[in-house]
Formats: structure tokens, C-alpha cells, sequence
């Protein structure tokens, strides 16, 4: 289980880390539509950092104009405009968090989009490869840290950086010996700093990177969960899981010390100051040199001066989880896999005939061949079949015709032309694809039916009627309204594949691909695919692959397929009398079943 389990950890990981900067400046580019309020956000910042001086400025009068006189005669307007500095400081401050998170959600929603956009233009071979809740990390948790940067990070640290020059300057405008001294131990806070960078760093990529095979995993046992329980496999999977979640508890611990050591180092530099600030000003008061009230707005302003350094490790562990976040968005943005389309691509249209030229492909660069030199013509209006051993190639070649894949060597034409400089929507747009195992969104019957194309009341009656709905919508009490569930889970093996074909027709597609259709579901249901395949078949060009080979008796043609390659041709009685591959097929299915073997 460790070694699965590495897998999915490491294969989360991006195999070379960029530079922070690159990061911070793609993040950034986010933010240009929105700069208008990014302006107006600044605004409203540095009129924060000038109101941040503004208590300490109260302190110093109230004490030496009025408390040091031994009275408070005369402080009514210095008070009233205290108050009014609090209601100003409010109304900043809600203008700022208020303008913060439009600009950061924005923001977020734009990223998030062109993340969905791009995730919907990847190849097939792109989801082999990565798990989906791997994927959904990326478009939710983590964009999610993206939009916490923006507002308790990166935003933050502007506002707090123009606080600390408002507050400096006002220290070195009202005693330049005290703010030295204030100031004078940062180089050494400033070192801390750095080191608790460091460390902390790479412990919270990985921590990132865990969480994200935690949820990878998890996904993927849940989706699995009956097959988990029928092999008994519960213990195994507590194993991994227990093994993942101990592998992110490892990589949050080293960041837990990183704080463990940085926050009591911070808080004794701080300590350090404010000693040698009453030490200092303690020779000051004695000369006369400085004033109470001064040294109160000193020491006011020193805790508000260190108050955003505190919080650096709080801001920082917000950075931190954005970058290790952002390095995997803008990962899988760069990711190039994906069906190309020509510049120039012309519209698909199929008047004569599909074919397949030499044709080659192995799913990896290098690897097998899983179809070899592989030729063949599927005209119009005509019904081939394929068969072959498991294997042989006959599902890859529907991932071809459909441009799942691009093939490695050789061509497939549609009317002479190559599938490759047409649209890719329109070409697919020529086929209805119905496989083995059906896929059912959430939500209603007839939404499965339309996938959001517009509808036809007449059209959908229609082809409610060809694929033998008419009985299932008759049955269930909301009739098409009626709530499918997840995957289809309140519909049957056979029905979902009746909404499958129905989905398949209202789409009016001119080739039918059959993969498996009829495997997997009872005799009755086969019966009424049956009939709806021969009611289609002879209006449409039909491309089936076929397991049970009493489907294909009326083919006009059948590919029989060995390692990638046909080695057989004909129709179903003249590859029977050959007395080859496929009449040894039919005498092994055949033979078992019925003790017969039809037409020899």
C-alpha cells in the first residue's frame, strides 16, 4: 500500500520549483483587469497608514498639554476629534476590507474559470493520468489559498509596509535618538525572519502536496467503495489512508516547530526594544530632554510598529500556502495536452466515406503499438463491426475516429480529408457514442437526454420513441422531471443505457460508435437496443465493436482484429465458411452456450 500511496504524492509534485517572483508577477497579472479598485484600494491604505500615527499623536498632546498641567480644561476638542478620527478609522478601514474582498474575488472567479476552460480542452490521455481529486484541489482548495493571499497576505503585507514608513517617519519627526533605538535591532529581527523563511518553506509545499494526495485518495476509494467492499479491502485502504495522513502530519509538524521557535524569539526582540526604549528615555527625562507624553507615544507606537511583525508568521504561513498552491495551478496551466486544432481548420462534413490509412498509435511515446498498420473503409450508410480477443485494439480505434487521440503514424480521412485539419467539435459532431458503461449527471431525466441543447417537444417524443423510453418515462412517477441521481444511481444497468442511446439520437449524429453497448445489461433491455440499432442502422453509418457476437450477425462488414492489426475481413457467413479467427470466436462462444455454432 505505501508504494500506491507514494504514487499519489508524487506524482502531485512539480518536478521544478520557480522562482517566487515569476509566481508573484503571473498572481499579479490576475489583478490588472481590477486596477481601478487595486487604486482605490491603495488609496484607501495609505490613508490607513497616515491614520496609524494619528493615536499616538492624541497621546502625546493629551498628556503634555493637559494630564502634565493637572488638567483636562480645554482637551474637549482634542477628544472630539479623537472620536472623530475613530469613526474615519472605521469607515477606512470597512471601504478597505470591503474593496479587498471584491477585487480578491474577482479575481479568484477569473482563475477559476479559465481553470475549468482549460481542464474542459485537455486530452483524454490528460485524465488517465491524474486523478480527479487531484484536479479538483486545483480549482477549488486551491484557488481558495489564492483568494486568502490576496486578503490576509499579499494585500495585507502592502498595508502593513505602508503602516511601518508612516509610523517611522513619524518616530524620526518627533525624535530621531528614539527611533534609532527603536529601530536599531531590526537587522537582527530581519535575520530571524529570513531563516524562519527558509525552513519553513519547503515544509509547507509538502504539507500542500499531502493534502492533495489525501484528497486524490479519497476520491478514488469512495468512487471504488463497492468494489472495496466485495474484495474485502477496507484494511487495506484504512493501511494507505492512515499512511497518507501520517506523511502530511510529518510535514505540518516541522511547520508547527518553525512557529514553535519564531514566535518567542519575535516576542524577546520586542521585549529588548521596549527595555531599551524606557532605558534611553529614563537619561532623556532625567535632562529634560524628553517628555512624558513623548515617551508614551514612543512606546504606543512601538507596539503598533511590531504588531504586523508579529503577525508575519501568520501572514507568512498564508504566503507560503498560496505559493505552494500557485507553483500547482500554474503547473497544470501549462500543461500543453491537448487535441490541437489547425488554424485553418475546415468544417466537418461526411457525404462518402471514413478511412483509415496505415494507421498506428501507442498511448506512450516508445510503448507498444496498440494498433499496427491498420487500413480500412467505413462508407456511408454501411454497418461495420470489429471483434477480436481483449486486447487487440478495437476500443482504441473509436478513441481515434472520435479524436480522443491523434493517431502516431498514418491517417484517418473523412471525405478524403485528413481528421486532423477539421474542427474538432464538428468532427466529433458527426458521431453518437454509446459505450459499455454510460455516465448519468446529476439531475433529471430529460436533462440527461438534451445535455443542455436547446429543445424539441417533437424532436424529443420522437426519439423517446426509437430508443424504447417510451415504457421507462411511463413508469416513473415525475415521468422525464423525474431526479436520476448521481451517476444515474436510481436508474438500472439497462435503463441508463437506454438514456444513452435517446441522448445519442436527439444529438442527430450520421456515424453511430457501439463499444460494448450491450455487455452488461439484461436480456430483455438487449432485446429493445436490439431493435433500436436495427431501426437506426439503416439510416445511419454504424461502427460497432461487439463482444456478443449474435449482434453482428447483419453487419455488412466485419473487421476481425489480432494484436492491433485486422487479420480478417468479410461478412459473418463468409468469415464462418474461412474457417478462421472469427469462426474459431463464434465456435468458442457458441459452443458453450448452445453446443451449436450458427451457420456452420
Amino acid at each position: 500500500m505505501s508504494e500506491s500511496t507514494n504514487t499519489f504524492f508524487q506524482s502531485d509534485q512539480v518536478e521544478q520549483r520557480p522562482l517566487r517572483h515569476a509566481l508573484l508577477l503571473r498572481l499579479i497579472g490576475y489583478l490588472k483587469p481590477y486596477w481601478v479598485g487595486l487604486a482605490a484600494l491603495l488609496l484607501l491604505m495609505a490613508a490607513g497608514a497616515a491614520l496609524e500615527v494619528l493615536p499616538s499623536e492624541f497621546t502625546l498632546r493629551l498628556i503634555d498639554h493637559h494630564l502634565a498641567q493637572g488638567t483636562l480644561s480645554g482637551a474637549g476638542p482634542l477628544l472630539l476629534a479623537f472620536l472623530g478620527f475613530l469613526a474615519l478609522a472605521f469607515l477606512v478601514n470597512l471601504a478597505r476590507y470591503l474593496l479587498l474582498a471584491w477585487v480578491g474575488q474577482m479575481a479568484m472567479l477569473d482563475l477559476r474559470m479559465q481553470l475549468f476552460d482549460h481542464l474542459m480542452r485537455r486530452s483524454t490521455h490528460f485524465f488517465h493520468r491524474n486523478p480527479v481529486g487531484r484536479l479538483m484541489t486545483r480549482v477549488i482548495s486551491d484557488v481558495q489559498n489564492l483568494n486568502e493571499m490576496f486578503s490576509s497576505g499579499f494585500v495585507a503585507i502592502v498595508g502593513d509596509a505602508l503602516s511601518l514608513i508612516a509610523i517611522v517617519v513619524w518616530m524620526y519627526l518627533k525624535h530621531p535618538g528614539m527611533a534609532t533605538v527603536a529601530l536599531g535591532i531590526m537587522p537582527i529581527l530581519l535575520i530571524v525572519t529570513e531563516i524562519f523563511r527558509r525552513h519553513a518553506s519547503e515544509a509547507f509545499r509538502e504539507t500542500q502536496g499531502r493534502y492533495a494526495a489525501i484528497q486524490a485518495f479519497l476520491q478514488e476509494q469512495l468512487s471504488g467503495m463497492s468494489l472495496v467492499q466485495l474484495n474485502a479491502q477496507e484494511g487495506r485502504s484504512r493501511e494507505g489512508f492512515t499512511l497518507l495522513n501520517q506523511k502530511y502530519l510529518q510535514a505540518f509538524i516541522r511547520t508547527i516547530f518553525a512557529y514553535a521557535v519564531f514566535f518567542p524569539v519575535v516576542e524577546f526582540i520586542t521585549s529588548g526594544i521596549l527595555a531599551a526604549l524606557i532605558f534611553y528615555a529614563g537619561f532623556k527625562l532625567q535632562s529634560g530632554a524628553l517628555t512624558l507624553g513623548l515617551l508614551l507615544a514612543f512606546i504606543q507606537q512601538s507596539g503598533r510598529f511590531f504588531r504586523p511583525i508579529r503577525e508575519l508568521a501568520e501572514r507568512y504561513n498564508v504566503m507560503q500556502t498560496a505559493m505552494a498552491s500557485s507553483e500547482r495551478i500554474f503547473h497544470l496551466l501549462d500543461n500543453r495536452e491537448a487535441i490541437p486544432e489547425a488554424p485553418d481548420a475546415r468544417p466537418a462534413r461526411f457525404e462518402r466515406e471514413i478511412r483509415l490509412e496505415e494507421v498506428s498509435f501507442a498511448y506512450e511515446p516508445g510503448g507498444r503499438e496498440v494498433v499496427r498498420d491498420l487500413s480500412g473503409s467505413i462508407p456511408k450508410g454501411r454497418r461495420i463491426a470489429v471483434v477480436g480477443h481483449t486486447g487487440a485494439g478495437k476500443s482504441t480505434l473509436i478513441n481515434l475516429l472520435m479524436r480522443f487521440y491523434d493517431v502516431g503514424s498514418g491517417r484517418i480521412t473523412v471525405d478524403g480529408e485528413d481528421l486532423r485539419t477539421l474542427k474538432v467539435a464538428e468532427a466529433r459532431g458527426l458521431f453518437g457514442l454509446v459505450l459499455q458503461d454510460v455516465f448519468i449527471f446529476s439531475g433529471t431525466l430529460e436533462s440527461n437526454i438534451l445535455l443542455d441543447r436547446p429543445k424539441d417537444v417533437n424532436r424529443l417524443a420522437d426519439v423517446l420513441t426509437q430508443s424504447q423510453m417510451e415504457d421507462l418515462v411511463g413508469r416513473l412517477p415525475e415521468g422525464l422531471a423525474t431526479q436520476v441521481g448521481e451517476r444515474g444511481q436510481r436508474l438500472s444497468a439497462g435503463e441508463r443505457q437506454l438514456v444513452a442511446f435517446a441522448r445519442m439520437l436527439y444529438g442527430n449524429p450520421q456515424v453511430l460508435l457501439l463499444d460494448e453497448a450491450t455487455a452488461n445489461i439484461d436480456s430483455e433491455t438487449e432485446h429493445k437496443i436490439q431493435r433500436v440499432i436495427e431501426q437506426v442502422s439503416h439510416r445511419l453509418t454504424t461502427f460497432t465493436i461487439a463482444h456478443r457476437l449474435s449482434t453482428i450477425r447483419e453487419a455488412d462488414e466485419i473487421w476481425v482484429m489480432d494484436q492491433g492489426r485486422i487479420v480478417e475481413r468479410g461478412t459473418h457467413e463468409a468469415l464462418l465458411r474461412r474457417g478462421g479467427v472469427y469462426a474459431g470466436l463464434v465456435r468458442l462462444q457458441f459452443g458453450e452456450e448452445l453446443g451449436t455454432v450458427p451457420g456452420i
